[in-house]
């Protein structure tokens, strides 16, 4: 019996990503309008019919979805139409096909050196939102709150189930109409913290994330606002055990009653510093959720009389 063909891989153009044997990774902006946007014009995506998806199989077979705009006379309207793109030959699709996975390598390369270094260049110079700029962010807000689900968590389970909730709600955020229709106005769902703080005192009747109000249009605002705060803390939080130790190395000898030596580390001296580490992104990440806070209470707190 013949075994079903397996994906290998997949060119999520709408979301920007590539995936190889099952290994997503998010495309930087530069190396796909240097490279990708070349390689896919005019064979792939055309002025007028836009590639948003391609799958190679394991059986030499792929498939590939095209979107273009159209009148619909019934209506009288313009809309969005996608389609199965016709047939090219297999020796075309395949040399596509290599041409992604040797991507999805250099994509690799870049992460294990540079990728991250891009990243902050991107945040902190970013004058519009992309689907990866939304996507990396919806990155950071789930990195930011996976400490609510950890073993030594202090939440109750109410608690936890809110922010199991939440971290659901930001996991889909790529699969809404808005992030494939219209990125800028993508919708983020409100923090626990806010709810409890801030929305449930006026709206005491409506579960958490139950209601449309609470998703929000944020991603224009937040990402060029706190742009450089989201670069600074993906890099610190992308360090190695090493790379962190020796960055804060001056810092940490400044501590009173430290004795640490370069090639002496115990167990101890190293829970110090990576709880050190832990405490200045915490007081970063706090900084940054106070002030996000002050941007939602404007939108909630009535007008005074």
């Amino acid at each position: 019996m013949a075994s079903e063909p397996v994906l290998q891989v997949e060119l999520n153009v709408i979301g920007q990503e590539l995936s190889y044997n099952g290994i997503p990774k998010p495309i930087p902006q530069t190396y796909w309008t240097d490279t990708l946007v070349p390689l896919m014009y005019p064979t792939w995506d055309t002025d007028k019919d836009k590639l948003i998806s391609f799958y190679y199989y394991s059986n030499g077979t792929y498939t590939a979805k095209r979107r273009k705009y159209v009148m619909n006379f019934k209506t009288n309207t313009n809309e969005w139409k996608d389609y199965e793109m016709e047939q090219v030959a297999s020796s075309v699709a395949d040399t596509f096909k290599d041409k992604l996975v040797e991507g999805w390598y250099a994509i690799d390369a870049i992460e294990n050196t540079e990728f991250q270094n891009e990243l902050g260049a991107m945040y902190a110079k970013a004058n519009a939102v992309s689907p990866l700029s939304v996507r990396l962010a919806r990155d950071f807000l789930l990195t930011e709150t996976d400490w609510a689900l950890g073993n030594d968590s202090p939440l109750d389970a109410d608690a936890k189930a809110q922010y199991t909730l939440y971290r659901q709600k930001l996991r889909d955020v790529p699969a809404t109409p808005e992030f494939s229709t219209n990125v800028e106005g993508t919708k983020f769902p409100i923090s626990p913290d806010f709810y409890n703080k801030i929305y449930k005192t006026e709206n005491a009747g409506n579960d958490y994330l139950a209601t449309d109000d609470q998703f929000l249009p944020l991603a224009a605002h937040y990402l060029k606002r706190y742009g450089d705060r989201m670069a600074h803390y993906l890099l610190t939080k992308s360090f190695t055990e090493k790379a962190y130790f020796d960055v804060l190395l001056q810092e940490y000898n400044k501590l009173p009653e430290t004795n640490w030596k370069p090639n002496e580390l115990t167990a101890a001296q190293k829970v110090d510093r990576t709880n050190f580490l832990n405490e200045i992104i915490g007081i970063a990440a706090k900084e940054l959720e106070n002030e996000t806070i002050g941007l939602y209470q404007d939108k909630y707190t009535p007008p005074s009389e």
